[in-house]
């Protein structure tokens, strides 16, 4: 799995892919004021996929703390930029109740590089700067912004308060994919889930070859969650199917 601070990079948390039959349109959730939400406090958003590609997304922030969770498939990638230059990753397995942590060497070997910028405003911080801006939106304090880059059509609907979309809408190749906000989620709830997340078992990136017969991690491996060079393909059991064990 490659990483990036694209939006696309988002998809990779979500399991399914079949198309909408309708797109249902909805008003995006309006913060006000009145939740005191800010960049630094602690929140969430639920986002909902629709179009040519439907799904649930969470975004997770606290403090210096982003997290995507995928409710749908219990895959979250959890990121902490206390150290900005040194950032650090958990990829969470809630219905495992397993994680694996990756390091700044892991990261490095991986040539994962991301943005904190990025990862706080849903992938589109850079975005932003390229579109045209069309004037407040109808929730207070959200502005439209829409252009073409990269031979994509988008369409924003920002919000100040929460330094987040409300509301991201791609088109390509006649296609339309639509992120709404569609709930908040209050501050309880998100450091609950990430204290409980705290509590799983843990697995170092760097000791994933010496756990290769864990089928837990064999199977992550074969989903696709987990990057591993070592072996390609490996059976139920964690056993590798193809080759022998290479260093």
């Amino acid at each position: 799995m490659k990483f990036s601070h694209s939006i696309c990079a988002l998809f990779t948390l979500l399991s399914c892919s079949t198309f909408a039959a309708n797109d249902t349109q909805s008003l995006p959730v309006c913060p006000t004021t009145s939740h005191q939400l800010s960049h630094n406090d602690t929140f969430g958003v639920q986002y909902q996929l629709s179009g040519a590609q439907h799904g649930t997304l969470q975004l997770l922030r606290s403090q210096a703390q982003t997290a995507y969770y995928n409710p749908e498939n219990g895959v979250a990638e959890w990121w902490n930029f206390a150290i900005a230059d040194h950032p650090s990753f958990i990829r969470v397995f809630a219905k495992h109740q397993r994680r694996i942590d990756y390091y700044t060497g892991d990261l490095r070997t991986l040539n994962i590089k991301v943005s904190q910028a990025e990862m706080e405003s849903f992938a589109t911080a850079q975005l932003l700067k390229q579109l045209s801006h069309k004037g407040p939106a109808t929730c207070d304090g959200s502005q439209v912004y829409e252009g073409d880059v990269k031979q994509m059509h988008y369409r924003v609907i920002w919000s100040d308060e929460l330094g987040l979309p409300l509301e991201l809408s791609i088109t390509h190749n006649g296609q339309t994919k639509q992120w709404q906000a569609q709930k908040l989620i209050p501050a309880n709830e998100v450091e609950l889930t990430l204290s409980r997340w705290q509590q799983f078992s843990d697995t170092d990136y760097a000791d994933i070859g010496d756990n290769e017969t864990d089928p837990f991690l064999a199977q992550m491996i074969n989903q696709g969650f987990v990057e591993h060079s070592e072996h390609a393909v490996y059976d139920s059991k964690g056993k590798p199917m193809h080759g022998e064990h290479i260093h």
